[in-house]
C-alpha cells in the first residue's frame, strides 16, 4: 500500500492499479448512471498455493492504449508489475489498470463492509462469482436490509474517466528487481524507491509511440469525465478538493506531457494485492 501511496503522490493525487481482467463499457454504464465511481478493495481471502512463494521474473508495464488505438506511454513514476504467466501456463499478452484518485493519503482500513450476496454484476445483473478479481457492481437493497456472510473493505479511492486502460509494452521484470522495489518500499524509503523505478522504467521496450492525440495525462480530470457522465454530474464533480502538493518532485499525473512521460452505483471491487 505504501508504494502506491508514493505513486499518489508523485501524481499529485492520482495512480494506476493494476488487474487483470478488462472491466468492459459497464464502468462508463455506472458512471453515467450515478456520476461518479468508487474502486472498493477487500483483502484477499486465499492462501498463496506454495507453488506462487517461488520467486519468479514479472513483467513491468510502460504504456497505455488510449481509445483511439494509439500507444501512450505511462508516467515515468508509475509502477505496474504483473505475473509473466497466466495459471495455465501460457505467457501473459494483456493487463489493465485502474484510473484511481484520492486527494487524501491511502491507508488501509475503513468501517464499511460489503455484503457479496447484495452484489449484482452491472453487464449482466447476475451475482459475482467466487473467484471474481474486479467487477463494477450495483449493491441491491438498502443498507439495513443487507445481511448474511459479509467481509471488510481495506480501501476505497475514487476513479476517474476513463475508469481503466489497457496496458501495453511490458517488458521483463527480474525477481531481483522486484524484490530490491519491495524491500524498499519494506523499509519506507522513498528516495531508494523513486531511484529503482526510475532505473527499471528506463529500461522499457523502445516501441515507436503513435500519434499525436492528447494523452490521457495531459486531460483536466473534468474534461474526461464530461465525456462519460451525465451532463447534472459534471458540476459536482468541478468542486472536488484538490490533491496535496505532490513535493515538487514530479508534475501532475496527468500533466505529463507525451514527451515528458514518453463505485456505490457502480463499484470496482479488486482484492488487494499486486498492483
Amino acid at each position: 500500500m505504501l508504494r502506491k501511496e508514493w505513486e499518489r503522490r508523485l501524481g499529485g493525487g492520482r495512480f494506476l492499479w493494476g488487474i487483470n481482467q478488462p472491466l468492459g463499457s459497464s464502468a462508463q454504464v455506472a458512471a453515467h448512471r450515478t456520476g461518479s465511481l468508487l474502486a472498493l478493495f477487500s483483502p484477499v481471502a486465499s492462501r498463496v498455493r506454495p507453488g506462487e512463494r517461488k520467486r519468479a521474473d514479472a513483467l513491468l508495464w510502460n504504456a497505455w492504449i488510449d481509445a483511439s488505438g494509439q500507444v501512450r506511454p505511462l508516467p515515468p513514476h508509475t509502477f505496474i508489475a504483473s505475473r509473466a504467466t497466466l495459471p495455465s501456463g501460457r505467457r501473459r499478452e494483456q493487463h489493465y489498470a485502474l484510473v484511481c484518485a484520492s486527494s487524501t493519503a491511502l491507508t488501509v482500513g475503513t468501517q464499511l463492509r460489503v455484503f457479496p450476496e447484495h452484489l449484482r454484476s452491472v453487464s449482466t445483473g447476475k451475482p459475482l462469482g467466487v473467484a471474481q478479481g474486479a467487477a463494477v457492481v450495483d449493491c441491491v437493497g438498502r443498507a439495513k436490509e443487507q445481511t448474511g456472510r459479509s467481509y471488510p473493505l481495506a480501501l476505497s479511492v475514487e476513479l476517474e474517466a476513463p475508469y481503466f486502460v489497457r496496458l501495453a509494452q511490458p517488458c521483463v521484470l527480474k525477481a531481483r528487481d522486484l524484490a530490491d522495489v519491495n524491500n524498499a518500499t519494506r523499509a519506507g524509503d522513498f528516495d531508494r524507491f523513486v531511484e529503482l523505478v526510475a532505473r527499471l522504467r528506463g529500461r522499457s521496450p523502445t516501441d515507436t509511440v503513435r500519434g499525436v492525440t492528447r494523452d490521457l495525462f495531459d486531460v483536466a480530470p473534468i474534461e474526461t469525465a464530461a465525456a462519460y457522465v451525465a451532463p447534472a454530474h459534471v458540476v459536482r464533480l468541478r468542486h472536488r478538493p484538490a490533491a496535496e502538493h505532490p513535493r515538487e518532485l514530479t508534475g501532475d499525473l496527468f500533466d505529463l506531457g507525451p514527451a515528458e512521460a514518453a463505485a456505490f452505483g457502480g463499484v470496482a471491487q479488486p482484492r488487494i494485492g499486486r498492483a
